[in-house]
């Protein structure tokens, strides 16, 4: 067991007063962390010791106020995407294994520009096979769907879909890829989409899990 803090603050006096770790993210490799600090817009990197210590290896600098909140890991183990909260933005990063250090590829909206005041970015996911990755829109309730160029990580804005609710929180894509599912926090309302492997594109089932105020979908194989 290990016990680290951060320390700092960010531009969003409302947000980003002071450290907000959101997430924490194993490496695909294994015996790495990556922490998305919302509050410090940062990604520190951790090595995982044998003892479950945890070792600071680098801190990762994401554009001022952009509250990074989840990531994707690519299968490849290259590439990894961000969802900043409050910039509504997605940002594809190269990772350094050895060095647990990220450098920004690319960066792109999760909105239309008319829509990012309003909005708050939430949840990342990334199909099976790397080609693409989802992120929920709180505020412009939708699914935005980014292609990845698989050689250097870049992503190319495919569209968006409505959420089939309100305040997506949470996706969850199914072990195969065929669905994904969508937690619509204010609409008490698990969306069910399919998904063509070949465009990224999501289709609405019609189909839904009604249940109060989801927040969260793991699925287990």
């Amino acid at each position: 067991m290990a016990s680290v803090s951060h320390s700092g603050s960010g531009p969003n006096a409302a947000r980003q007063e002071r450290s907000h770790a959101h997430s924490i993210t194993e490496t695909i490799a294994g015996g790495t962390a990556i922490v998305a600090d919302l509050g410090i817009d940062r990604l520190v990197s951790y090595r995982i010791e044998h003892d479950g210590n945890l070792t600071k290896l680098a801190e990762s600098a994401l554009p001022a106020g952009a509250g990074p909140r989840h990531l994707a890991l690519h299968p490849n183990g290259r590439f990894v995407f961000v969802m900043n909260e409050l910039d509504s933005t997605i940002v594809a990063m190269a990772l350094d294994e050895a060095s647990g250090k990220l450098t920004l590829i690319d960066a792109k909206p999760a909105v239309p520009a008319e829509a990012r005041d309003s909005n708050h970015c939430a949840d990342i996911q990334i199909s099976p096979d790397g080609r693409f990755v989802y992120g929920s829109n709180r505020g412009h309730d939708s699914v935005v769907i980014m292609a990845v160029d698989q050689q250097t990580g870049s992503l190319s804005l495919v569209g968006y879909i409505s959420c089939g609710g309100a305040t997506p929180r949470n996706l969850a894509l199914t072990p195969s890829g065929g669905h994904l599912f969508s937690a619509n926090q204010n609409a008490d309302r698990i969306s069910i989409f399919a998904r063509d492997a070949e465009t990224g594109i999501l289709s609405d089932t019609g189909r839904a899990i009604e249940i109060g105020t989801p927040m969260c979908v793991k699925i287990v194989r």
